[in-house]
């Protein structure tokens, strides 16, 4: 009994801990009515996952460069965990969000993810305006920009190589849910292990490997404890920066603008440099003593088709068969998706 009061006790004290850094972050916008232009953005991911970080900091400049007068504030998971920042970006208390889809309800806009990194016909097409629409409607949120770190797309990390099968059958499988058909059309089981403890449940094979961008491997470490990497690579993960509706609705037309500016000039901005950052990354990781494991075309035709299928299929249960088919159709119109 003793034991299951302190553990409501620490559960307590950390729900109010939580409360308080949100307090205070509210706090610091309504005491400082001086800073108008001081605005804050919640992001998904640590300092240390250097290209999955670099947006925030991309967009950051982008707002200062353009001149829209905005100075940004960045925030991460140690103020509000990554799967909660939704909410409190809805409500104002943070002016920005960037994060991923998946970590949120009603993620329409993982459907970027099956389409071509082209976000200019990703703009151009109609796709975005049309994500953008449900985004306020539904979060309370401006859709600013889709973000891809390069156009490397995803792959998986193993601790041991594909079976002589090109598979993973039986193996534990870490992957957020667009992931999931991957990992079951080769035999895997899906398993949901927060990022910030895959480290240590590979090194201790507690899961047998994780499905993440390619880009973003050699910052995590995980390399250091799975050894094997999947090729050919599948997909995208394209991100996504959105702000408060309310905060948005108060700029002026100008700041809009320039705002716009911005987010668009990221989204280049984080393909180019994740481009660039690519193959310096894969041969660091062979020098590290990673070894490439590759699909056999038939189990990499399955993957290809069970990734695809799986992202539309989460885009339907998520929002609706309606706002699925009819994202679908402009995205297949424009050439972005089948």
């Amino acid at each position: 009994m003793a034991r299951t009061e302190r553990a409501h006790a620490q559960r307590g004290r950390k729900l109010m801990m939580k409360k308080s850094v949100l307090t205070a972050v509210a706090c610091l916008m309504l005491a400082t009515p001086g800073s108008a232009q001081t605005m804050r953005m919640i992001q998904s991911w640590n300092e240390t996952n250097v290209m999955a970080y670099m947006p925030a900091l991309e967009f950051k400049r982008n707002l200062e460069e353009t001149g829209s007068g905005i100075e940004l504030e960045i925030f991460g998971t140690e103020t509000v965990p990554a799967y909660e920042q939704l909410t409190p970006t809805q409500d104002g208390v943070f002016d920005f969000i960037y994060t991923y889809p998946t970590y949120h309800s009603k993620a329409l806009n993982i459907a970027t993810s099956a389409m071509a990194p082209d976000m200019e016909k990703i703009r151009s097409s109609g796709v975005f305006g049309f994500m953008d629409t449900y985004f306020q409607k539904e979060h309370n949120l401006k859709l600013l920009a889709s973000v891809a770190v390069g156009t490397s797309g995803i792959h998986c990390y193993l601790r041991s190589p594909l079976s002589e099968n090109s598979d993973w059958a039986g193996r534990k499988i870490r992957g957020v849910s667009n992931y999931v058909p991957v990992i079951e059309a080769l035999g895997g089981a899906a398993v949901s292990t927060d990022m910030g403890e895959l480290y240590s449940s590979l090194e201790r094979g507690v899961v047998d490997g994780a499905c993440a961008p390619q880009s973003v491997f050699r910052a995590t470490r995980h390399f250091e404890v799975a050894k094997f990497r999947t090729e050919p690579t599948f997909g995208q993960m394209v991100s996504y920066i959105a702000m408060n509706l309310d905060a948005w609705n108060g700029l002026s037309d100008e700041v809009k603008a320039k705002v716009e500016e911005a987010a668009i000039r990221t989204e280049a901005d984080t393909i180019r440099i994740g481009n660039e950052a690519a193959e310096g990354e894969l041969k660091a990781l062979a020098e590290a003593g990673v070894e490439v494991t590759r699909f056999s075309d038939a189990a990499y035709e399955k993957v290809s088709k069970a990734y695809a299928e799986g992202v539309w299929k989460v885009v339907a249960d998520c929002c609706g068969q309606d706002n699925s088919d009819a994202l679908r159709k402009l995205a297949v119109d424009a050439g972005l998706s089948d």
